[in-house]
């Protein structure tokens, strides 16, 4: 139901994936056998680090050589940037204790991976993140959803849904804020490990390498393709579809993340298995899903019929009943979506 362009389309229904997870596991109890952790995001997380911070090095180098400091731009977008990026993905993996056997050492590998990323964000996303999984869509408690202000201020304009991308580092701390709890033990820690890590970076490689890591930092989460993963995940491209997969090759350097429904169906399965996960539930190829990230970057700031309010939210006291309606046999399966005809299913991929 929605009743103006600046209103989110609510729904009286619980989250999907709570339901579909139970019936799939029904049908599929080969499923379980993917459940666990991998030990190779670890070994990937250490090489991606060591390759981030060998490229602020050059780069750094370069620039303060040559003076060639567009080169390190251009640099810190097209390299920096994926793997800044590929590094939040494993704090990700991380959050969900998917990357080793113990909480302690998934937290460590987490610090371990935001070393580069010059803010500290590996302790506070881990807490955050959850309630997004907790809470899908609900008004007030997923920490993913637009706030207010912005759905107001950017309405369904290209040009300001361009910028607004191009802001998003910007955007994600002002989200965070509004769902801000007493800092950590853990938080502080992170903060004055990061800090530490930054002063040394700087008196070590010197202040254009530090650059480039913030500015691999910044285009990692603004208007930039793998951080279109933010925009495919839960916009609404198709009527009555919350959550949407991405099945494009920069799943290749993101642990999968664009395996979006199977992630909130099965968080217990590590990122590496998600592909697996697809093959062993066809129920997956009912939903509409996506391509290119670069695609739907362009769709989601060109079409004028979206913007930040095209989500489906719900309020807790919905998102209670379908969580106690699970208890209670319902007819059909959750999982059959109404889904997009044959042209908008082209125009998605």
């Amino acid at each position: 139901m929605r009743s103006s362009d600046h209103d989110f389309e609510t729904t009286a229904t619980g989250e999907p994936h709570a339901r579909r997870r139970k019936e799939l596991l029904e049908r599929h109890p080969g499923v379980r056998a993917l459940f666990g952790y991998d030990r190779r995001t670890a070994w990937v997380t250490a090489g991606v680090v060591v390759a981030q911070l060998s490229l602020a090095w050059a780069f750094g180098w370069e620039a303060r050589s040559t003076g060639a400091r567009w080169w390190l731009v251009v640099a810190a977008y097209a390299v920096g940037a994926p793997l800044s990026h590929w590094l939040m993905m494993a704090i990700h993996e991380t959050s969900h204790r998917l990357a080793l056997r113990t909480a302690r050492g998934n937290t460590a590998l987490a610090l371990f991976a935001n070393l580069p990323l010059v803010l500290p964000f590996a302790v506070s996303f881990n807490s955050y993140h959850l309630d997004h999984h907790k809470y899908l869509n609900v008004l007030g408690e997923d920490t993913d959803l637009p706030l207010r202000f912005e759905v107001e201020l950017v309405g369904k304009s290209t040009w300001r849904k361009l910028a607004w991308i191009f802001l998003h580092p910007f955007v994600y701390l002002i989200r965070g804020a509004t769902f801000a709890k007493p800092p950590t033990v853990g938080e502080l820690l992170n903060g004055v490990l990061i800090l530490g890590v930054d002063l040394l970076l700087y008196r070590s490689l010197g202040g254009w390498s530090l650059a480039f890591l913030g500015l691999s930092f910044y285009f990692a989460l603004g208007l930039h393709p793998v951080a279109a993963h933010f925009i495919h995940e839960h916009y609404r491209f198709a009527e009555g579809q919350e959550t949407f997969s991405y099945y494009g090759p920069l799943n290749w350097i993101t642990f999968n993340v664009g395996y979006h429904n199977e992630h909130h169906d099965f968080m217990n399965v590590p990122g590496w298995r998600l592909p697996k996960l697809r093959r062993l539930a066809p129920e997956y190829a009912a939903l509409v899903s996506h391509r290119s990230w670069t695609g739907v970057l362009w769709r989601f700031i060109t079409d004028r019929t979206m913007g930040y309010a095209s989500r489906i939210v719900r309020s807790r006291a919905a998102f209670e009943r379908g969580r106690e309606g699970l208890t209670k046999p319902k007819p059909g399966p959750s999982w059959a979506f109404p889904i997009a005809n044959a042209n908008e299913r082209a125009v998605l991929q």
